[in-house]
């Protein structure tokens, strides 16, 4: 699996001279990231109408699969995430997981209340679970523990 950084990078690159979301303030907490692993292959246009805030709270780049859910204190951001499981071992993962598409998601620590509730809403449409995104991913959590 590519690292964070490797990742990050490649995102600015595709996000370059595009409209991407911006912070609503400056973090007050720790940004919290996660990866969210679902057993179907949806997009954000499919994420976007089961989260259960205001509509004007909810915005989706489709041509880069991303989604922003404004929150008390920051954004909750999914970004598709499935690139950067390129290596045999990760594709094992996925395939002994019955994962179909993954989406990393971070957020503002002090708005994890909120974010728990958006991930809750997307489990009990689509199930799923949360690993941490760490090279192995070894913590796993389902979402009504999250």
């Amino acid at each position: 699996m590519k690292t964070k950084n490797t990742k990050k990078q490649a995102i600015k690159r595709k996000l370059a001279g595009k409209m991407v979301p911006k912070a609503q303030a400056e973090p007050q907490g720790e940004v919290e990231e996660y990866l969210y692993m679902l057993p179907v292959d949806v997009s954000v246009r499919d994420l976007k109408p089961v989260v259960q805030v205001q509509e004007e709270k909810k915005d989706i780049w489709r041509e880069l699969d991303l989604m922003e859910v404004k929150l008390s204190h920051d954004s909750l951001i999914f970004e598709n995430f499935m690139d950067c499981f390129e290596s045999a071992s990760d594709q094992a993962f996925l395939r002994e997981n019955g994962v179909k598409k993954v989406y990393a998601f971070s957020y503002d620590s002090l708005d994890r209340a909120e974010a728990a509730r958006v991930v809750r809403d997307i489990h009990a449409v689509f199930g799923g679970f949360i690993a941490s995104d760490t090279e192995d991913l070894t913590t796993v959590y389902q979402p009504e523990d999250f």
